[in-house]
């Protein structure tokens, strides 16, 4: 007589005496999906394959594949500088043939009457130039050469001719518009100042042009590995639309198909106009981009640490609030920094805000994706959040790793019937309780709430031929953002 239940590897037609154990595992798989953050940015020179993933060993290994003045060697340096143990992959892009290295000048005049530092900022990196009483322009342009080349990872090249210092973007592309040039950034409260006699303008960094074109093409081949946070330095129209497309919710990385997820982040450099206009032409569920103003950091820069706060807060709870998350970047200057009113309206037009401290620390104060209307055109702020796109990844990823645990090689049977304890069969009814079972569970992790009314609104439906369909009613975890108080006094 044969029973219901079935020991993998035994045969009942054995006649040996014994005991025989096959050992399950299909009941304990509590396994989740390896949390990844993926670098995309341009090399110059290295070990490193255009177009090819690799996981990152940290700056120095950054520095030997793609080259220390590389994008993606610095995005790596900021990166690492947060968040020190995430696995973290990097997909270098060669630049373009046609592209364009932007450039710009420091242009110093007269002579100086006395000594002292120079202290010329490419970026948010020092160039600090010895000052001799005497010295010429000339002199302390070239001197200038000189100091650069003992500053470890400038992203651009450095050469002087009759007073006039240039600098090249090593990297082709916009990127390299977005590099600022200063002078005494810190002022005397930071001990720099221009040497008595010497005059110096900084010009702003200018003709950067084309980003890598073939982004989609290697994009789309990038295969099945999954990532959370893809993290870049574009904000091209061509670029962010690659993005958009390879993370779609219905032909891209979101799709049920797919199930790789991930979310981009990338910063862009503008005054709030300019921050504004842009970001009304942005609309995707899968995107966060920071304003930076004036900082003298690099988008780059802040794109690489805004992304190593999310993760690590990710690996945390991806339910807790993105918010006053400390950056190392340099803050934007007093006139830079947008006030209450104006990152309450970049709020709404899909564009994420940060604070500055007393002390010139920079902190996140709110994530949101471009999300801002649905299909129809109409205001949507259902993906307003990037917590929301976390929460709902984590929460998919766990209810797909634990249904499948459970009704692997199942046979599926209508409703009602009967099934006897340890038989691989199942019903529609019973993979719908399971699944509010895995919800309940995961409310216990503070990701979702109201069990009860998802287990009383789920359907799961026997569509035929093999087919369960189930409609989960989610109620993701809200934020704490604001706690509005009317503080009514007397006086007696």
């Amino acid at each position: 007589m044969s029973g219901t239940v079935t020991v993998p590897g035994y045969s009942d037609s054995n006649r040996v005496p014994g005991f025989y154990f096959n050992l399950d595992n299909s009941k304990a798989n509590t396994a989740s999906v390896t949390r990844r953050v993926l670098i995309v940015g341009q090399m110059v020179s290295g070990t490193g394959v255009s177009g090819v993933a690799s996981i990152s060993a940290g700056y120095s290994d950054a520095v030997a594949k793609y080259g220390a003045s590389s994008q993606c060697a610095a995005m790596v340096k900021a990166y690492r500088a947060l968040d020190t143990q995430g696995e973290l992959w990097v997909l270098p892009l060669a630049d373009t043939t046609a592209g364009v290295q932007a450039s710009g000048t420091f242009t110093i005049s007269g002579t100086a009457t006395a000594a002292g530092t120079l202290s010329l900022y490419v970026g948010d990196q020092l160039i600090s130039v010895g000052v001799a009483s005497g010295d010429t322009a000339t002199v302390v342009a070239t001197n200038a050469v000189a100091a650069a080349g003992d500053v470890s990872g400038l992203p651009v090249t450095v050469t002087s001719a009759a007073g006039v210092v240039t600098v090249k973007a090593v990297n082709k592309g916009q990127a390299g518009n977005d590099t600022l040039l200063g002078v005494s950034l810190l002022g005397t409260a930071g001990g720099q100042s221009v040497p008595s006699g010497l005059t110096v303008v900084a010009s702003a960094m200018t003709g950067g042009a084309t980003n890598p074109t073939n982004l989609a093409t290697v994009l789309a081949s990038q295969g099945e590995r999954v990532y959370d946070l893809i993290i870049h330095p574009y904000t091209d129209s061509g670029s962010l639309t690659a993005f958009k497309n390879w993370l779609d919710s219905t032909s891209g990385r979101w799709s049920p198909v797919a199930q790789l997820y991930g979310h981009a982040i990338t910063a862009y450099r503008g005054t709030y106009g300019n921050a504004t206009a842009f970001g009304l032409t942005q609309n995707d569920p899968h995107a966060t981009i920071m304003p930076v103003s004036d900082s003298p950091s690099s988008p780059l820069i802040w794109a690489a640490q805004i992304g190593a706060q999310v993760a690590m807060s990710m690996r945390t709870n991806p339910a807790l609030p993105v918010t006053d998350l400390a950056l190392t970047v340099l803050p934007p200057t007093d006139a830079g920094r947008f006030i209450m009113d104006e990152r309450n309206s970049l709020l709404y037009d899909g564009l994420s805000t940060f604070t500055v401290d007393d002390s010139g620390t920079v902190y996140i104060e709110r994530l949101v994706t471009t999300y801002q209307t649905n299909a129809a055109g109409v205001a949507d702020n259902s993906y307003l959040d990037i917590e929301t796109l976390l929460t709902a990844e984590i929460c998919m990823q766990d209810m797909r790793i634990f249904l499948a645990s459970q009704y692997s090689r199942c046979i599926l049977v209508s409703d009602g019937t009967k099934i006897p304890a340890g038989a691989k069969a199942t019903t529609a009814a019973l993979i719908g309780k399971a699944a509010a079972s895995r919800y309940r569970w995961q409310a216990s992790q503070f990701w979702v709430q109201n069990a009860d009314d998802f287990a009383q609104n789920l359907v799961a439906e026997n569509a035929g031929n093999g087919l369960v369909k189930l409609l989960l009613p989610y109620n993701f975890a809200n934020q704490l953002r604001v706690i509005a108080g009317n503080v009514q006094f007397s006086k007696s």
